[in-house]
């Protein structure tokens, strides 16, 4: 679902609705949507006999802010990123992140860096390489800004942070509970850089367009509710380094979405490096999953 942003936010740029305001009406709608499925679960736990979620420990609140921080720097990094050099080199630098949740995971996690994740860490790696970067070689218009390049890095530490601190989970606070404070994040950073930027006309440019709020509810919803909310709970059941390999997928998405509904026609190389990043996913089913154990040195944050 992730996948589905770059079509979403390009239709939404197309309306005059342009990033940072996206991030903040899609936060906002995000929220609600959120908030709306954990007063859905709290009911119906409340209704088995279930007992009310309680409160994070005090390291583990502290480690949830610091994710949610993480989080809603990711995206207002890559939609910056976009803007200063070409999309393919940042998102190249950005999908460096797996590498750094594995290797991390190793040593916070004591996972095994085994050959089949190996394997499936580089195949992943190679397949995107060919998705993302097909478009643009022999093309002559790559751009290569140092602003853009470090905002892509940025947004790739941060989202590596992400992952190995959402690897513990933050029980015993439900997951959709936890995708609400990493979306308020995101849109609350997004809305106070759209007023010190200025764009308070594009802040107000779903009061006066009908037709901008069919692309923010599907941004909301499709691409940050319930993926967000589905990525915690990944996360926590097969692990941060599982998870961020199997992430690779969603450029793939991307570029299917492009294919179907733009009418851009993926090339042979594109083709084949989808079918290496399928595969990776494929290859880490071998490595049984399991939750990430405690770490002896103690919490993370």
């Amino acid at each position: 679902m992730f996948g589905t942003l770059s079509y979403i936010t390009r239709s939404a740029d197309a309306l005059g609705l342009s990033a940072l305001p996206y991030v903040a009406w899609r936060g906002a709608i995000g929220t609600i949507a959120v908030l709306a499925l954990g007063q859905l679960i709290t009911a119906r736990q409340m209704r088995s006999g279930g007992a009310t979620p309680a409160w994070l420990p005090k390291s583990r609140g502290r480690a949830l802010i610091v994710a949610c921080v993480l989080g809603a720097i990711v995206n207002i990094a890559m939609f910056e990123a976009f803007l200063h050099t070409t999309v393919a080199i940042a998102l190249i630098c950005f999908y460096t992140y797996p590498a750094l949740v594995t290797l991390g995971a190793v040593a916070l996690y004591g996972e095994r860096l085994t050959p089949v994740r190996a394997a499936a860490l580089a195949l992943s790696g190679v397949g995107l390489a060919l998705v993302v970067l097909s478009p643009i070689l022999g093309s002559g218009t790559i751009s290569l800004d140092p602003l853009g390049l470090g905002l892509a890095v940025t947004a790739a530490l941060c989202q590596a942070g992400f992952f190995l601190i959402a690897g513990r989970g933050f029980e015993p606070i439900p997951a959709a509970r936890t995708a609400t404070y990493a979306i308020v994040a995101a849109g609350i950073l997004a809305l106070v850089l759209t007023i010190v930027d200025g764009d308070l006309a594009g802040l107000a440019l779903p009061l006066h367009s009908a037709d901008a709020w069919l692309w923010i509810l599907a941004g909301g919803i499709i691409g940050a509710a319930i993926p967000t909310t589905a990525l915690l709970v990944g996360i926590g059941i097969i692990g941060p380094s599982r998870a961020a390999i199997l992430m690779t997928i969603e450029p793939l998405v991307g570029v299917t979405i492009a294919a179907i509904l733009l009418g851009e026609r993926p090339t042979l190389i594109q083709i084949v490096g989808g079918v290496a990043v399928l595969a990776a996913a494929i290859v880490l089913q071998l490595v049984p999953s399991r939750v990430p154990p405690e770490p002896e040195f103690g919490p993370l944050v």
